[in-house]
């Protein structure tokens, strides 16, 4: 299993995926038992990591690897920004908002796009 190894973008992803299920799943369990106070503190936990995808990648995936780090935070913008549309449409309502769903997606371009400048730099 050298593809889930440390350092490995693929580990990264895996384990990133995974959490992001989890907590949704634990958000839809809290929502519909009434749990407001604990939905309300998943969902803050699910926007967070909705917008820092690329990141989390790069620390679950343990990547020290500069290259690494670089296409790993690349494959976490591409899969942030469907994330971050679906996180727009929910603090919209559950209805279209192009306003929310382009403020999500603008922040986690800003984000990754920071972190792969700051990693080509190293």
């Amino acid at each position: 299993m050298e593809w889930f190894s440390k350092g490995s973008y693929w580990r990264g992803i895996l384990l990133s995926a995974s959490l992001f299920v989890s907590l949704f799943l634990i958000h839809i369990i809290l929502a519909a038992n009434g749990y407001m106070t604990l939905f309300k503190m998943v969902a803050m936990l699910i926007t967070i990591h909705g917008i820092a995808v690329g990141p989390t990648i790069v620390i679950f995936g343990q990547i020290k690897n500069v290259e690494t780090k670089i296409v790993a935070l690349k494959i976490g913008l591409f899969i942030a920004i469907p994330l971050n549309i679906g996180l727009g449409w929910a603090y919209a309502g559950m209805v279209i908002s192009i306003t929310w769903m382009m403020a999500f997606v603008a922040l986690t371009i800003a984000l990754h796009s920071l972190a792969i400048r700051r990693t080509e730099s190293l």
